[in-house]
């Protein structure tokens, strides 16, 4: 699959997930549209290039379907000068389309003046990137699908659902004030919950365990805000089973979730460093500083959840979900939530900052809410 790119920086290439000896013929299905933020965040993209339907560069989602008949979705990582892979024989079909260059069979698409330097390159397809770049100048770049009820008393901390009960759990802050609960994760509604010690300040809490799909089993560990104590309840009673303490960069909690993957969960402090505690010792193994799509350190992480191999992330006092890579700690994306209930309206009913995030019993779809809401959405974050 051959391109030609506008651009005066490419980049070298990095192959993982296809080597050239495995690639065969393929076909190209749902194409979608790029994002063209990536072109304002390079400052050397000038033109995209449409092949086979396909606007391709980095960041385009693609699913080839390959001679054997299998099939794959993949997103393009990088930009390659020497690798060379090439299908040509799919372009006939597309006779139609605008701008076809019959010497090298590459459409070229046209979406902003430029110098015509080129650098000629392939496409190089990577498994491991779940979106494309997204930022809060896009605007509204979530669809809702559901409002449901939220208790306007919760100040919400922490939100977490299990796919093994079926249950959405809760942990609300203030002193005096502080609760868990289990909600009902189709109405909102809530099942039970349980008071805590007064001089605690619940924060983040996430649901895990559930060997061999037992409810039972399962445990919701939760943080406070200033103690540095940490609690891990039965999930199913509510019971309080062990205490622990803990230290950060702020010697604060914020928030919490897990990657069941590494065993490990992943704890905020309203710094600009994530902690990774091992699930078994709850010992730290490290911590890394987060960095914007700028360079600069974001602060007043909050509220977490892991999806797709990222951690998505409550900033405080900004209606903004972000995309935090685990590994390097950069915000690969922003996503503008200050339109799905405005402050200036929430604000009439005493409704506090947007904060709460949670997995659903649906791939793709999340929870969000926010402190003393009235409201709680399920939403799709599109690019994701």
């Amino acid at each position: 699959m051959k391109i030609k790119q506008k651009s005066s920086d490419a980049e070298n290439a990095i192959v993982d997930g296809f080597s050239n000896d495995e690639i065969q013929p393929f076909s190209i299905e749902s194409p979608q549209r790029i994002n063209q933020n990536y072109r304002s965040r390079t400052h050397g993209w000038e033109w995209l290039i449409l092949i086979s339907t396909l606007f391709v560069a980095i960041g385009s989602l693609v699913v080839l379907k390959f001679n054997d008949g299998s099939a794959t979705s993949s997103t393009v990582n990088s930009l390659d000068s020497e690798q060379d892979v090439i299908d040509s024989s799919i372009l006939e079909k597309y006779d139609d389309m605008k701008n076809y260059n019959d010497d090298d069979g590459i459409y070229y698409d046209k979406i902003d003046g430029g110098d015509n330097h080129d650098a000629e390159q392939n496409t190089v397809i990577d498994n491991n990137v779940p979106h494309q770049v997204v930022t809060k100048s896009d605007g509204v770049m979530y669809e809702t699908i559901d409002k449901i009820y939220h208790d306007s008393s919760h100040f919400t901390q922490g939100l977490t659902y299990s796919r093994t009960s079926d249950r959405l759990f809760e942990s609300n802050g203030l002193y005096r004030k502080s609760t868990i609960c289990q909600l009902n994760p189709n109405t909102g509604v809530i099942i039970k919950c349980t008071h805590m010690d007064d001089q605690y300040f619940a924060e983040g809490m996430q649901v895990y365990g559930g060997q061999n799909d037992d409810p039972n089993d399962e445990k919701l560990i939760q943080i406070t805000w200033k103690k540095r104590k940490g609690f891990i309840y039965n999930a199913t009673t509510l019971e309080r089973i062990q205490e622990f303490d803990f230290s950060t960069t702020n010697n604060e909690g914020w928030g919490i979730c897990v990657d069941e993957m590494n065993n490990e969960f992943i704890v905020s402090d309203g710094s600009n460093y994530l902690h990774f505690w091992d699930v078994d010792t709850l010992e730290e193994k490290r911590r890394i500083e987060v960095k914007k799509l700028d360079g600069s350190a974001l602060f007043e992480i909050n509220e977490l959840e892991f999806v797709n191999g990222k951690v998505l992330a409550n900033i405080w006092y900004e209606d903004v979900l972000v995309v935090i890579d685990p590994v390097s700690g950069l915000c690969e994306s922003e996503y503008d939530f200050s339109k799905i209930w405005p402050s200036f309206e929430r604000s009439k009913s005493r409704a506090d900052v947007f904060n709460g995030i949670s997995i659903s019993k649906d791939d793709g779809i999340i929870y969000v809410t926010g402190k003393k809401w009235d409201r709680m959405f399920k939403v799709i974050l599109n690019d994701f």
